[in-house]
């Protein structure tokens, strides 16, 4: 028997009686120990009470003080005790202890109330209170002297109560930096005199606040002024509070609304602060020292603001201004105004210079030496005006100095004294050494513009800008800059240059003489003058010049120059001219014209003592001529010459970026001259012309060898000449140049070409005399049968003279019975001409000439006509893109020998190419027939030459065929056999007879065929006719032929739109416009779901070739459904057409239709057609077509409109290509005839998500919240579309939460927007990875609001970017969006906050990430105090604070007295309810409160750091206002796990999952049979290696499960079992986790494994013993262990 060894140690402790004896003086010890410090901590409240002086009771009314009338029944005075009740001395109201209250160890009240902010980051905004309520007491008495003013009667004057006001500092800047002084600090020497007065108070009962109107008043010390009064709202919590008020008489009034103070119980009382933003007056400071101490109720603060005080923070203000009353004058006026302010300014420095163009200025009467400035304006020089209140106040100083050196930041330019020189036009100082208070001075001073030296840039909007900035000099010579003032001077020129020329006169030489006028005006608008002005001229002038050989002939009258000004006086003796040549750029005023030559350009300008400036207003004019000799025309080899010329205007004080102000040209033309002129007769002679020839004229014989006078004896002389009919008469004018040029040597050319006619008989020549009609004479020259003559008038004995000469002669054709049609030209020209003795030759330049066209005997006409295009054979080797036919067509009556036919490729933009092959295969025969074509009555070649074999007389052997592929693209050396010009040669004269036609049948091969619907592609071809005898170059077009083709002709399919519908407002939104060009009235919206949607549409016999009944198969995209089809659009000849009913189809179709209205407006269109059940195929029959030939006219549009069911595009936001085809058949739908198809590409995304600060889904924040809370707004399937399409899917959004996001997890709502109603959630949430899971019903718009906390520090610089991502489980994050806020950041100071208690309350709630609508009831926590202890937090010792167990609602609430302020605090899970998991992770926080001086003190930084560090808020938290003090403490449901598990080969090595998704059902029966419980899933992508599992929800705790896998038909899978999954063969085996237990079934905790064992058969082993050897050994150990014991037990 087992003894106790614990009984039979006490009874030894029992017998030994000095044992005993020293185990009861222990005992004693002990008990008097605890009695002791238990009488002592119960006497401590009454050590307490007995130190009260005032010997009344504390009470507080409660509600058993009162009747049930409301009437005080208790008979006690309320009274709770202050300071002054007490005798002991500690000065509560300096440690901002209330009586009866213990301050905390963070310096801050027992309320926990903050004794003041850092709010130096908005100096500007009036702080909002924090406020603390607490338990009131009764109004003090008045406070200490202070310098605020007293408040008015019935208002309750905070400055009277000092013991309510905790402190009073002041802010100022110092440096750029805010410094924060408090009671008995200095405030030295500030930035400036705006300062920010905070004032933290505490105590004020609300039972005063209610009796004063929620007010209370705050005066600020009279040193500081409020310049404008201001009101700004206080808020608590994004709820507006009351308002704080401050007014131009320096009071503050703190007003709560009604509302607020309602809440309240009156026995409380309210703290907080809030801030006022003030200026110091400067007249408060003592002039002696600089300086003042400002009285508040806590205490007194100095200023000291320097001995400069008046110079550092004086205030002056400036104005500058500019005029210029004299717009031609050259001084521009200048103001510069001060005016001093309030309290006056002492030596005050005006800095003035130029900032911009400063190089067109000087200053004028301001020196180097400091001058005392003059009261009134002399002259230009500076002076000074004062508007004082006192008398002969001293004036002013001035002096010039050098511009300040910008690298010396010396604001103010020392004075010059020694010799150095002013760098003009430098800077000047007006310097003032005290100004009253308004007092004004005006500084009037004047600047020269500069004549030359400065440039005014015309056109630039250039401006003369000068500041004027002020300074003071204090102490020290310090420098305070007191602000500037500009202001800007911009040049006006406004002008207009002309340039007239007058008709050219001649003087007695012939020469032309042009004049000239030059005109500049400067106009009214402009405002500053113009100097040294200068006229400039040129002949050559760069792109508007005078032809160069011109020049030499072309020179300027030098005594035709006059200069006239405004006055209309001529100032030329005043004027100086100079000269230049060619490109010389050097002018010279002495010009030599004999030697020098003719200058090209002049320059005019006046003398050095008398400049032309022109100021505005002035017009100044030049007038000169120039003489123009005629030999321009020689040299020109024109009839007429231009006589250009360039007139340009300068300055030296502005111009253009090219030196000049501007310019203008002037053209003359000169055009009296006429070499030659050629003309002709409108028509040739319509009968014979007898031409009589004078016996007194002489005639003269033109041979080859010359031309010769002939006599009346000489051999053919004849006295006149018969012209045949159809001859032309031509007329030839010659030297009709005002007598001046000798053309007796001129040699005189006429030329017939080409030779297809000839002279007949004799050219008559007439001599003139320049001015008389009577004739000099007359000549005749025989040219008979000629095509050519050449002839010098001196060869006719006219020599030496200036006579102008008139030839005519007759021309006729040669043999019209070689000719078709013909153009012959007919050209005179001359060689040269002489003038004074000097001869100008023309080469081919000088000559006229006139054309005639001839048609003879010989007429042959062609023509192109297209007749049609077959198709390739399927496989073709050759003619692979199908044959072109053409058809050429000759008329006439015989085709000489010789005589090309040429069939040409059109190469031009807007065809496309066809080519021609070689080798005789683009001809396919060349007939001679009937003249009744064969286009029209034959449909192809084969049908013709089937009627026309003995018909026809086949002539190709007749011709001959050669090739050209010099084109482009063409057989130009790369040998590819296509060729763009066939020409096809007569090699005999054939003979075609009456009403017989030769027709060329051409084919040519396309080299593309269209693509693109609608489109077609133009192929055309051209024809010329190349007479025998002629070459290319003379060829003869006919005409050309065109066939266009097209891509879906029978059929074809495009896209008329994409959009979305949505029928719960029964809007369109259109994606893509397509053929339908966005119109959403051709979508049958009644005939519609929402959703996202294609609208196809085919169209039928579009080249209107297809006769009677056809059928149409339409294939339905993979991840689409039909929707509906209709007939959409009828052709012009196709109203008629329907749809049709089809029989026989079999029970796999279901017939449909519908009536609608078509885009032609018909109404109730029925169209019928079937779907196959599969879902993926409809029919439609159509009829009945017409062969009407005509584009669109006869064709049919029938709209299929489908709707997206690709989850991977819903839910995914993959953007997906979905391809619509179309087959076209026979009536009996047994032969395909064409296909067609069409593209949609299409996108959708479903999930939308913003939160409460913006509807930005990436948004910069530029001021921070006033909350740490966010309220995310998720909206999913808007359109309440159906998403899913297979039974048992589940909707599920996954809401991923960024780093520094914290859930508050009982804050989720959903509701559904089609009516508003509540949509029942039960989110989950992973805390590892932060994502929430969301299920939500299919076919249902959806909005899902929910709040987070962002985990950073409040009222700090430390900013962060908050991101949250969402998108649907199982697919791509594309399907979702990502919100972002930039630069988040919150303030505590912006609203406020309200705390009623004097400890935080603190709140723990347990959430199921499981199911997060379950209530965790039960749960039990401990709750202990902790420290920070070389950065590691530790519990204290006895530190359990308390302990408690949640609620109904699983939220445990802290009792109100058990924690503190800035104490850590660890909370413990210590027991769970049955099912779930504990949370065995011990979470720390603490409620955190700023010391008296606005910081945390070092123990709470210390934390904070660590919690910064530590980066896990779910374990670490700070919580800095009541409304974050709470945790938020997960439990995860223990259900049922299933783990999946791969074995992928025979021996069983390989383990690696396999892509895809694997499905899960729980079941209550063993075989699997009945609807499971719950289904979940487990995803592995193609990287994954790890093993995965998943969890079924708890169910009954005390039952049996059983865990199935699903098969891709969704039936659940038995053991060894072989099923497909995820279209893969597996062999499934249960076990269950810790058991080795082959099987499925399982309870709540169990761990089901499920192993998918890829379908390969393992076979045995051969040819091994395995692990035989060990099961032999097992077997003899245990025979031998057997033995061992029988044969001991035998010895026994």
């Amino acid at each position: 028997m087992q003894r106790n060894w614990g009984t039979e140690y006490f009874k030894k402790v029992l017998k030994d009686k000095n044992r005993i004896k020293r185990w009861r003086k222990m005992m004693l010890c002990l008990s008097c120990v605890v009695v002791f410090w238990t009488v002592y901590a119960l006497i401590l409240p009454a050590i307490t009470l007995e130190s009260k002086k005032c010997n009344i009771e504390e009470h507080t009314h409660n509600a058993e003080c009162y009747s049930e009338s409301q009437e005080l029944i208790c008979g006690k005075e309320e009274h709770v005790h202050t300071s002054e009740c007490t005798s002991i001395n500690n000065d509560l109201s300096d440690s901002g202890e209330d009586a009866g209250t213990v301050p905390d160890a963070s310096g801050n009240d027992a309320n926990g109330n903050e004794e003041g902010k850092n709010t130096l980051e908005e100096p500007e905004e009036p702080v909002i209170p924090e406020e603390s309520v607490v338990p009131a007491e009764p109004e003090p008495s008045s406070g200490t002297g202070t310098t605020e003013t007293p408040g008015e009667t019935g208002e309750y004057v905070l400055n009277n109560h000092a013991d309510q006001i905790t402190s009073v500092k002041f802010t100022y800047k110092k440096g750029g930096k805010e410094v924060e002084v408090d009671k008995g600090q200095i405030i030295d020497t500030p930035d400036d005199l705006s300062m920010n007065i905070k004032v933290v108070f505490k105590s004020i009962p609300v039972a005063t606040l209610i009796e004063h109107n929620g007010k209370f008043v705050y005066n600020l010390p009279k040193e500081f002024q409020i310049k404008e009064t201001t009101t700004k709202n206080m808020t608590q919590d994004s709820k507006v509070i009351g308002t704080i008020t401050v007014d131009t008489n320096g009071k503050v009034v703190v007003a709560y609304n009604d509302e607020y103070l309602k809440d309240l119980n009156e026995n409380l009382t309210i703290g907080g602060n809030f801030f006022a933003s003030a200026e110091l007056k400067l007249n408060s400071i003592t002039e002696g020292n600089g300086q003042t101490t400002v009285k508040t109720p806590k205490g007194d603060i100095a200023i000291n603001l320097g001995m400069d005080y008046n110079e550092h923070y004086g205030t002056v203000a400036v104005t500058k201004q500019c005029s210029k009353g004299d717009r031609s004058g050259d001084y521009i006026k200048y103001t510069v105004t001060v005016t001093a302010g309030e309290d006056g300014i002492k030596n005050l420095y005006v800095v003035d210079q130029f900032t911009e163009n400063k190089n067109l200025v000087n200053y004028v009467g301001i020196e180097k030496n400091e001058q005392l400035l003059k009261s009134a304006e002399k002259q230009q020089n500076p002076y000074e005006t004062i508007t004082s209140s006192v008398s002969n106040p001293t004036a002013g100083t001035i002096y010039l100095i050098n511009e300040a050196d910008a690298n010396s930041k010396q604001e103010i330019p020392d004075r010059i004294t020694d010799e150095t020189a002013i760098t003009k036009p430098g800077s000047f100082v007006w310097k003032i050494a005290e100004m009253k208070a308004g007092e004004i001075r005006t500084l009037t001073y004047f600047v020269k513009l500069k004549d030359d030296s400065g440039i005014i840039k015309i056109g630039e909007n250039q401006s003369i800008k000068n500041k004027a900035q002020l300074y003071t000099k204090g102490a020290n010579d310090k420098i305070y800059t007191k602000g500037g003032s500009e202001s800007s001077f911009q040049p006006q020129i406004d002008y207009t240059m002309q340039k007239d020329a007058a008709t050219p006169k001649k003087d007695a030489d012939g020469n032309y003489i042009i004049d000239y006028t030059l005109r500049f005006s400067l106009n009214e608008a402009s405002n500053y003058p113009l100097k040294n002005f200068v006229f400039w001229d040129y002949l050559n002038y760069s792109g508007y010049t005078t032809h160069g050989d011109m020049h030499p002939y072309i020179s300027y009258a030098q005594d035709s120059f006059k200069v006239m000004n405004s006055k209309n006086e001529d100032i030329t003796e005043n004027m100086d001219i100079y000269w230049a040549k060619g490109n010389d750029r050097d002018y010279k005023k002495e010009w030599n014209f004999e030697k020098d030559g003719n200058p090209v350009r002049f320059k005019i300008m006046g003398k050095e003592e008398s400049p032309i400036n022109v100021n505005p207003g002035e017009t100044y004019t030049v007038t000169y001529q120039l003489k123009v000799q005629p030999e321009v025309y020689a040299v020109m080899k024109a009839n007429s010459v231009e006589i250009k010329n360039k007139y340009l205007a300068s300055c030296s004080n502005a111009c253009k970026p090219d030196g000049y102000i501007g310019n203008t040209g002037r053209t003359v033309t000169l055009n009296d001259y006429q070499w030659v002129q050629k003309t002709k007769e409108n028509e040739p002679t319509g009968e014979n012309v007898v031409i009589s020839i004078p016996p007194d004229q002489e005639k003269y014989q033109y041979t080859s060898t010359g031309i010769s006078k002939m006599t009346q004896d000489s051999s053919g002389t004849i006295d006149s000449v018969t012209v045949p009919a159809g001859s032309w008469k031509y007329t030839v004018n010659v030297n009709k140049t005002l007598g001046q040029w000798d053309l007796t040597d001129t040699t005189m050319t006429d030329t017939l070409s080409p030779e297809y006619m000839q002279y007949v008989g004799y050219v008559k020549i007439t001599a003139y005399e320049e001015g008389k009609e009577e004739p000099v004479g007359t000549k005749w020259l025989d040219i008979d049968g000629k095509s050519s003559f050449s002839l010098k008038p001196s060869q006719i004995d006219w020599t030496e003279n200036s006579y102008w000469y008139k030839f005519e002669y007759y021309a006729t054709p040669k043999d019209l019975s070689a000719i078709t049609k013909e153009n012959v030209t007919n050209t005179f020209k001359l060689d040269k001409a002489r003038r004074k003795g000097q001869d100008f030759t023309f080469g081919d330049a000088v000559k006229s000439s006139q054309t005639v066209t001839i048609t003879g005997n010989y007429n042959l006409s062609a023509q192109k006509k297209a007749w049609y295009y077959e198709k390739p054979e399927e496989n073709a080797t050759t003619w692979q893109n199908g044959q072109l036919y053409w058809i050429i067509e000759v008329k006439g009556s015989v085709i000489k020998e010789g005589t090309q036919i040429k069939d040409a490729i059109a190469w031009d933009s807007s065809a496309t190419d066809s080519f021609i092959h070689p080798e005789g295969e683009s001809i396919a025969g060349i007939y001679i027939g009937d003249s009744d074509g064969i286009e029209n009555k034959y449909k192809n070649f084969a049908e013709f030459q089937s009627a026309n074999s003995n018909n026809m007389q086949n002539v190709t052997d007749s011709f001959e065929l050669t090739y050209n592929g010099n084109k482009p693209g063409f057989n130009n050396g790369s040998n590819n056999n296509r060729f763009n010009d066939m020409f096809i040669k007569a090699t005999k004269d054939i003979t075609l007879g009456e009403n017989k036609t030769l027709y060329v049948i051409v084919r040519t091969e396309p080299v593309s065929l269209p693509e693109a619907y609608r489109e077609p592609k133009i192929y055309k071809n051209r024809l010329f006719i190349i007479d025998s005898g002629k070459s290319e170059n003379e060829q003869r077009e006919m005409g050309s032929a065109e066939q266009r083709l097209y891509n879906g002709g029978d059929i074809l399919k495009e896209l008329g739109q994409t959009f979305k519908y949505d029928s719960t407002d029964g809007t369109v939104k259109v994606i893509e416009p397509g053929k339908d060009e966005g119109k959403t009235n051709r979508i049958c919206t009644n005939l519609l779901t929402s959703g996202v949607y294609a609208a196809w549409a085919f169209k039928v016999n579009y080249t209107g070739e297809l006769q009677g009944t056809y059928r149409v198969l339409e294939e339905i995209p993979d991840g689409m459904e039909l929707a509906y089809i209709r007939i959409k659009w009828p052709g012009n000849e196709a109203q008629d057409i329907a749809s049709k009913e089809i029989t026989e189809l079999g029970g796999e179709w279901e017939r449909k239709s519908n009536f609608t209205t078509t885009d032609r407006n018909k109404e109730n269109q029925e169209t019928i057609y079937y779907v196959n059940k599969n879902g993926k195929q409809a029919l439609i029959e159509l009829g009945e077509f017409k062969a009407g030939k005509i584009v669109d006219d006869y064709s049919v549009d029938v709209q299929v409109v489908c709707r997206v069911t690709d989850k991977n595009v819903l839910l995914g936001g993959e953007q997906k290509t979905f391809t619509n085809k179309v087959t076209l058949q026979n009536a009996d739908g047994t032969k395909n005839i064409s296909t067609a198809t069409a593209n949609a590409t299409l996108s959708d995304n479903n999930l939308t998500k913003k939160n409460n600060l913006t509807d930005e889904s990436n948004y910069v924040m530029s001021a921070p919240s006033t909350s740490q809370r966010l309220t995310y707004t998720i909206t999913a399937n808007a359109r309440g579309q159906q998403l899913l399409t297979g039974d048992g899917e589940k909707l599920t959004i996954v809401d991923k939460l960024g780093d520094n996001l914290s859930l508050v997890g009982d804050s989720f709502h959903a509701r559904n927007l089609t009516d508003d109603s509540e949509v029942k959630i039960n989110p989950k949430y992973d805390l590892a990875t932060k994502i929430i899971e969301i299920e939500i019903p299919d076919k249902t718009p959806v909005e899902i609001t929910y709040s987070a906390t962002v985990n950073v520090a409040p009222d700090t610089d430390k900013k962060v970017n908050v991101t949250n991502e969402v998108y649907w489980k199982s697919y791509s994050s594309g399907g979702g969006t990502t919100n972002t806020i930039n630069n988040y950041s919150y303030t505590l100071n912006a609203g406020g906050s309200t705390e009623s208690t004097e400890h935080p309350v603190l709140t723990i709630k347990k959430t199921d990430p499981d199911g997060m609508s379950n209530k965790l009831q039960g749960v039990k926590f401990s709750i202990y105090e902790c420290e920070l202890v070389e950065n590691k937090i530790q519990r204290k010792p006895g530190s359990e604070v308390t302990s408690g167990m949640t609620n109904e609602d699983g939220v445990y609430t802290v009792e109100t007295t058990k924690l503190n302020y800035n104490t850590i605090y660890e909370v413990q899970e210590t027991e769970t309810v049955e099912g779930y998991i504990r949370d065995t992770t011990p979470h720390y926080i603490m409620r955190v409160k700023k010391e008296k001086n606005g910081e945390y003190s070092d123990t709470v930084q210390a934390y904070i750091d660590y919690c910064t560090n530590q980066n896990m808020p779910s374990k670490y938290k700070v919580a800095y206002d009541l409304q974050s003090f709470n945790l938020e403490i997960y439990n995860a449901q223990e259900g049922i796990i299933v783990k999946k598990a791969f074995i992928n080969d025979a021996a069983g090595n390989s383990h690696n999952p396999v892509s895809g998704t694997y499905w899960f059902g729980l079941y209550e029966k063993a075989d699997g049979t009945g609807t499971p419980l719950e289904r979940v899933s487990i995803t592995y992508s193609p990287d994954d290696t790890d093993v995965k599992t998943a969890k079924f929800k708890n169910q009954d705790l005390s039952k049996t499960y059983y865990v199935f896998e699903l098969d891709d038909e969704k039936h659940p899978i038995k053991a060894s079992q072989e099923a497909t999954i995820n279209k893969l063969q597996y062999t499934v085996e249960y076990s269950i986790e810790g058991k080795n237990t082959i099987g499925n079934a399982a309870r709540c905790g169990g761990t089901v494994i499920v192993t998918n064992q890829s379908q390969t058969k393992i076979l045995p082993s051969t040819g091994g013993c395995g692990t035989l050897l060990y099961r032999v050994a097992g077997t003899l150990m245990i025979f031998c262990a057997g033995l061992f014991m029988l044969i001991r037990y035998t010895k026994k």
